[in-house]
């Protein structure tokens, strides 16, 4: 409603519809707006009093940046199917795929929170109930982003294959990382900076060159091979594993150093072979290590993002994890899915360390 152009002494006047309330978000040349009504200074809701409103610039002569919207109203409810569209008056601003909250309308199967299913300028189509009847009036508003999100079958389907392919990435890195790092802990041979400096290769390298380099180097591989992994599921896994299993080696390293070996070594005068010791003896000690390097792989690979989305692509429904959920929503134009989205990733890496110790780990990173 805001027309381009700039700021001028007597102020840039907007006609708006009395009685109607818009929504008005102030730029970075205005300090808010003044109507009859009173001043708005920022960003808010307020009632058309008479048929203008007046923007309030900071300084004449910038451009201007405000936007004015206003609160679309309902022409026209229809059913067809089982599936209702609503006409508007005015741009509702909505996607296809977002939802919307249904309430207070005159008929059974109505209110709730509905994903839309299709959407043109003035015109949002969603799926009621089975028993949906004609309604004559309703309202909608927008649910909360948090829960739009997790509302969301491809947003329930990345927090689903993030939640696999995390703990496959841990168990994987875990079963890696133990063996490396008591040998790298314990023994000294030829070669072992080389070999060390290698393991820390994956931490210290562009994400995205850990993803292309995947990607060349299953360009070699068995062509079966290659296309069961790059851009499926398993590209996910893999694409974590070699970011985190370095985390999990580093840690476990550290934990095997702060054990003496002095302990092993009276197992093995008491009779207990190598294995015999490393298993009743070190790995006892070794526990909150091992939740520690466990803890480190599963929060590294929730938020790995670079080589998946080389290695294994973002596509819904197949390969979308949270981090990528974020870039899909983002590029969507869906800013409040990508915070949602976020806010799930923070939450669910603050439970994980939380719960790590909870269990024993305030020793390892005290």
């Amino acid at each position: 409603m805001v027309k381009q152009g700039r700021h001028v002494d007597s102020g840039v006047t907007v006609v708006t519809e009395k009685g109607r309330r818009y929504f008005f978000r102030a730029g970075k040349n205005e300090t808010g707006l003044r109507s009859s009504g009173g001043a708005i200074f920022g960003t808010g809701l307020f009632t058309a009093t008479d048929g203008e409103v007046t923007l309030l610039a900071v300084e004449s002569g910038r451009p201007v940046t405000a936007s004015l919207r206003p609160e679309v109203r309902l022409s026209g409810i229809a059913v067809t199917n089982n599936v209702a569209t609503l006409t508007t008056d005015e741009p509702h601003g909505l996607l296809w795929g977002e939802f919307i909250r249904v309430s207070d309308a005159d008929a059974a199967g109505w209110d709730g929170v509905r994903e839309i299913a299709d959407t043109t300028l003035h015109q949002i189509s969603f799926a009621l109930d089975s028993d949906g009847a004609q309604a004559g009036s309703l309202g909608l508003s927008k649910p909360n982003p948090l829960v739009q999100a997790l509302r969301s079958r491809d947003i329930r389907f990345s927090i689903k294959l993030s939640l696999i392919s995390c703990t496959l990435t841990t168990l994987f890195s875990l079963w890696v990382a133990v063996p490396i790092g008591y040998v790298m802990s314990r023994f000294q041979f030829r070669g072992k900076a080389v070999i060390d400096t290698l393991l820390d290769i994956p931490i210290v390298l562009p994400p995205l060159v850990v993803g292309l380099s995947l990607l060349i180097l299953f360009r070699y591989m068995p062509e079966w091979l290659s296309d069961f992994v790059v851009y499926k599921w398993p590209a996910v896994v893999l694409a974590q594993f070699m970011v985190a299993c370095a985390f999990a080696v580093r840690t476990m390293r550290v934990t095997f150093d702060q054990i003496p070996q002095r302990f092993e070594q009276v197992a093995l005068t008491l009779g207990c072979n190598r294995r015999q010791a490393f298993w009743r003896v070190i790995m006892p000690q070794a526990k909150g290590g091992l939740l520690a390097a466990g803890t480190l792989a599963w929060a590294r690979a929730l938020g790995e993002f670079g080589p998946i989305l080389v290695f294994a692509g973002a596509t819904r429904q197949k390969t979308e994890v949270l981090p990528t959920s974020a870039f899909l929503e983002l590029q969507a134009g869906r800013t409040e899915g990508m915070l949602a989205v976020s806010l799930i990733m923070i939450a669910a890496a603050a439970v994980v360390f939380i719960v790590a110790r909870t269990l024993g780990m305030k020793r390892i990173f005290a």
